[in-house]
């Protein structure tokens, strides 16, 4: 299987945290041209607002013969999400969440994408007693309903995250993804399993891409790292080793075709060089696993064959 690779185009820009300002200032025709030189990356993906400029991005991609993987939808960095937005007590705020998702849809449809990768992490908590729970899932689920219907040309992936911005983000893990899919019940809804995200839900990434594809629903795949406390977006495969080569052989056998989408952000480090070695490590680790065989390691790991199964992905590695 060959896959196409995406990055964010923020990564080559200014970036902030609470402490410091990190990266250059540099306008979005740079970007993309810069995008567009780095060996391996096919595509980038953009944070969709409503005063996005979708055709001049549009032109800035064909100029520079550069790929188009996904817009994000932001519903938690305005003041009006403060409360949420799929989940907002507000019925004026859940109707301009959903009008915002399905601008982002039509927009996607006019960039040549196909699908919307939608982050309700403002939809949470931070404190005991401050939320109604079943009216404010009813509210996601009603929501989601609503874009779903809107045009099913165009799948929503939704990306789980456990915390952040809020202290507790309502669709945290693979397990409640798939259960508010299940309660939509829309072909075209489906998970983003971001590994950084899973990590720190506690999960193995690998188990969350095999249950998100059981189900029909593994829209998406985000590959960063982190050391399970918070989402650093580290270079993928850095960190939790083991768990990213478990996680890409499942990747594998399950048939994943989408974008593999580099979501990182390596503040202190240059973003190409992170960019470009990002890719050339995953492509080689893919290399390695097609050469090891991946449907015969997980044969011995069906066995119960541990060592085997070690043995055939050392020896490739």
């Amino acid at each position: 299987m060959v896959y196409k690779y995406s990055v964010p185009l923020g990564i080559f820009s200014i970036h902030r945290d609470r402490f410091c300002e990190y990266g250059e200032r540099r306008g979005l025709e740079e970007i993309v041209e810069i995008a567009s030189k780095i060996e391996g990356l096919d595509g980038v993906s953009a944070t969709y607002y409503p005063s996005t400029d979708v055709s001049h991005l549009k032109n800035l991609f064909e100029k520079y013969n550069l790929g188009f993987s996904h817009f994000t939808v932001d519903l938690s960095r305005e003041r009006q999400w403060l409360a949420g937005s799929i989940s907002s007590p507000d019925p004026n705020v859940r109707k301009i969440a959903v009008e915002h998702i399905k601008s982002c849809m039509d927009a996607s449809r006019k960039i040549g994408s196909s699908i919307v990768n939608l982050c309700p992490m403002g939809d949470g908590y931070e404190y005991l007693f401050q939320v109604d729970y079943p009216k404010a899932w009813r509210w996601m689920i009603d929501c989601l309903k609503d874009v779903c219907a809107y045009r099913s040309d165009v799948k929503i992936s939704i990306e789980y995250k456990r915390r952040e911005p809020r202290a507790n983000v309502h669709i945290s893990d693979v397990g409640r993804a798939l259960w508010i899919c299940e309660k939509v019940k829309a072909d075209n809804l489906g998970v983003t399993v971001d590994v950084g995200h899973s990590l720190l839900a506690g999960e193995n990434p690998a188990e969350a891409i095999c249950l998100a594809s059981q189900e029909g629903r593994l829209f998406s795949v985000h590959l960063n790292d982190n050391f399970r406390d918070w989402d650093w977006d580290l270079i993928p495969a850095s960190i939790n080793f083991w768990h990213f080569i478990e996680a890409l052989a499942w990747m594998i056998k399950v048939g994943y075709n989408g974008w593999i989408f580099m979501d990182i952000y390596p503040a202190r480090l240059d973003p190409i060089k992170a960019v470009s070695q990002s890719i050339s490590a995953v492509k080689g680790i893919i290399r390695g696993l097609e050469k090891a065989d991946v449907n015969k390691v997980l044969e011995e790991m069906r066995e119960h064959n541990y060592i085997k199964a070690l043995k055939a992905i050392l020896e490739c590695l």
